[in-house]
């Protein structure tokens, strides 16, 4: 059962694709159809992450803004990459994973009704993303060699 306000989001096939990909049983293929992959880890992440199951400080939802160190690091590789500086106690949150922050961003500030400008092509779970909290949709076909995306890249 789906609620109503969501019958309008269509699905985005991950999951045909993925069951198309089953059916080859092709094991030298690369599975990139749910923004994952089936190559194993780097021997340094594995490592780190059995490690941080020991910790008790990795395994609490406590800050609720990610740790500070965390974000301490992601402001500052930010700011280096966006030419400001940026404080994290108060710029920077931590989600788990990219796609819950964009649809936590736009929670927080999208209103319904209001336009969210994508380019295009886009990943189609943005969309279901952009248009929950009852935002309107602008598609911008872009490609790297268009005004658009040229517009894109110098904002």
């Amino acid at each position: 059962m789906t609620v109503s306000r969501l019958q309008h989001i269509p699905g985005i096939g991950v999951d045909v694709m993925g069951d198309r990909a089953d059916a080859l049983a092709d094991s030298s293929m690369l599975r990139l159809e749910n923004l994952d992959t089936d190559l194993r880890p780097p021997a340094i992440a594995i490592s780190r992450t059995l490690s941080a199951i020991e910790e008790d400080s990795a395994n609490s939802y406590l800050p609720f803004q990610g740790g500070t160190s965390l974000r301490e690091a992601a402001a500052a590789h930010v700011g280096r990459m966006a030419g400001r500086v940026y404080d994290p106690a108060t710029e920077c949150v931590i989600t788990a994973g990219g796609l819950n922050g964009i649809l936590n961003t736009l929670l927080a500030v999208v209103e319904p009704g209001d336009e969210v400008v994508i380019v295009d092509p886009i990943y189609a779970g943005l969309i279901n993303r952009i248009t929950s909290p009852a935002a309107c949709l602008a598609s911008l076909r872009s490609s790297p060699q268009s005004k658009a995306g040229r517009s894109i890249q110098n904002a």
